[in-house]
């Protein structure tokens, strides 16, 4: 039951709303508009009888974002995938420096709204404005909306959790606008001519590990981070299988090495072995592209950036391997549901900008229908 009680003041009147309800604390707020207070007190009652208010507005003036984010590292962050570790770390830090000292009561729409404006206008803060020769770079790009949106939705999602936690009644983002119709999506592969130069200029790297990675790449489709994390004990030569572990989704999948990529493979392994061998204290794990000390798997990133150069390839990045794998899976008949169960992708969503690609085997599917259910075609009468 709601009563509303009018308050003349210096200030004109205001409207003291107090909702009581058995079994629930007293809800009480002021407003300076009668219709405000009548609409609150409707949504209020509204809310307690169908079990979505809760009192925790002492909670929330308690709790800042930095105990949400301390409580969501420790049991929802601590599962995630390593690769996804490393990309959402950048997103908890920032908000973690921005909002982490702030309750959760004082963290409004507005002053989230206006991290965000900051947080674009920063820029893409992994350019660096000068290079080792102290010689000034091209200006920073702006962050693309992805990425924002990437910011934007790791806020959401603590809010979320401090919401099922019992911290706070409601969340800050819902009034603030969402980042939707982002079309960054690339379907950049390469042709015959660029994979041959490419495949050329890791044969000659310094790295001796290069090569094999790049084949395990563009044959697989498996990601950077995935391949690098393979040890030894994953590869099975006379299955001609490599477990990879360190997923993305943390789904476990299996890769299988071509008989054309096998010889390659099979040095790679000697060589790991060679390196492990001359350890006075090889570690436990041993990694199939172990970096020099054997603790842990190789950097290739230089050693890529010269080979790519190398072949002279533009706008071309190591992800773009996996791009290639699923291009060529696309182009040879394969179907989304298979492109997505080579790529490790749980939906089809992913490996739908492939769809075009394979336009070809569709028609054919389509004529061999037809030509069951609606006899065959005429032929091409010649020009008369």
């Amino acid at each position: 039951m709601a009563t509303i009680q009018k308050r003349e003041g210096k200030r004109g009147p205001s409207y003291r709303v107090m909702v009581r309800m058995k079994g629930f604390p007293d809800q009480v707020r002021t407003f300076k508009r009668l219709t405000d207070a009548k609409q609150w007190a409707q949504e209020t009652e509204s809310g307690i009888r169908k079990g979505e208010f809760k009192n925790v507005v002492r909670t929330a003036a308690a709790k800042t974002l930095q105990d949400v984010i301390d409580r969501f590292r420790a049991e929802v962050f601590v599962h995630r995938a390593e690769s996804t570790k490393r990309a959402e770390a950048s997103f908890l830090n920032y908000w973690e420096r921005e909002l982490g000292p702030y309750s959760l009561a004082y963290i409004t729409s507005d002053l989230v709204s206006e991290k965000m404006r900051a947080l674009a206008a920063e820029g893409d803060s992994r350019r660096k404005t000068k290079g080792t020769d102290g010689k000034a770079r091209k200006p920073q790009k702006p962050k693309s909306p992805k990425t924002l949106k990437h910011y934007r939705d790791e806020l959401a999602l603590l809010f979320k959790y401090a919401i099922q936690w019992g911290w706070t009644a409601s969340s800050p983002l819902d009034g603030v606008n969402k980042i939707t119709k982002i079309r960054n999506e690339r379907t950049r592969y390469l042709d015959d001519d660029e994979r041959a130069l490419l495949l050329k200029a890791c044969q000659e790297s310094d790295n001796p590990q290069l090569y094999p990675v790049v084949l395990l790449a563009i044959s697989t489709g498996a990601r950077r981070s995935e391949i690098l994390s393979l040890t030894q004990a994953d590869v099975n030569l006379e299955r001609g299988t490599a477990i990879l572990r360190n997923t993305k989704n943390g789904d476990t999948r299996v890769a299988y090495i071509v008989p054309q990529i096998l010889p390659a493979i099979r040095d790679q392994i000697a060589y790991a072995k060679a390196l492990y061998g001359k350890l006075h204290e090889p570690p436990e794990t041993q990694w199939l592209f172990p970096r020099r000390d054997g603790r842990g798997p190789i950097d290739i990133r230089k050693a890529w950036e010269n080979a790519r150069d190398a072949a002279g390839l533009a706008d071309f990045r190591f992800h773009d391997l996996r791009h290639s794998t699923a291009s060529y899976l696309a182009m040879n008949g394969a179907s989304l549901v298979e492109i997505a169960e080579v790529l490790g992708h749980r939906t089809l969503q992913m490996v739908r900008r492939y769809a075009h690609l394979s336009d070809s085997h569709i028609k054919d599917v389509v004529g061999r229908m037809n030509n069951r259910y609606l006899g065959p075609s005429e032929p091409e009468r010649p020009d008369s």
